[in-house]
């Protein structure tokens, strides 16, 4: 056996490093996407006294009260026949359907583009809801400088980052375990 079909051995019949450490890091992206939906995404604000502001409602001043509303709690509420808001719910669930078939179905370079696309869509749903729910808080009760949606934050940022290593080791050195589809 030469060297050179030693290498290629290793590079089809066996996981290389590259293709083990992108699919530790994909793995630990989901884990931190599974982490931020227990976090808080949405904030539902309603009149009330402080007295009736108890755990675990927040209170914001000014007669009001907020309940954070995490996107496991969202997902449970959709299952209550919360009509037509159910496709609110569809973006967090891209990148793990996604990466799930870029694992099962060995790689392909078309199930890669999905899911860069699915981290992508959640990204932007991510952040979205991150910089719409914070401004509205800010700006509705600025008091409050210190409550913001946090779960919504983490999901963006673990996106974002997912997304430029996927691109930068994609890029600099292509992944020798993307199979071009033929």
């Amino acid at each position: 056996m030469t060297p050179n079909s030693r290498f290629s051995v290793m590079r089809r019949g066996s996981l290389s490093h590259i293709s083990i450490g992108k699919t530790i890091g994909r793995l630990a992206a989901l884990g931190l996407l599974l982490l931020s939906s227990l976090g808080p995404w949405f904030a539902d604000a309603h009149p009330a006294t402080e007295v009736t502001c108890s755990t675990p409602l927040v209170w914001l001043g000014e007669g009001h009260c907020a309940c954070l509303i995490s996107l496991i709690k969202f997902y449970r509420q959709l299952n209550t026949g919360s009509g037509f808001i159910w496709w609110l719910g569809i973006p967090p669930l891209l990148p793990i359907l996604f990466t799930l078939l870029l694992f099962l179905g060995r790689n392909h370079r078309f199930l890669w583009y999905f899911h860069l696309m699915g981290w992508f869509l959640v990204a932007v749903y991510s952040l979205f809801w991150f910089i719409i729910g914070w401004s509205w808080l800010i700006l509705s009760w600025p008091s409050n400088k210190a409550l913001f949606l946090w779960g919504a934050g983490l999901c963006g940022a673990v996106a974002v980052s997912l997304l430029t290593w996927e691109i930068r080791t994609g890029k600099r050195q292509p992944d020798q375990d993307l199979i071009q589809s033929r």
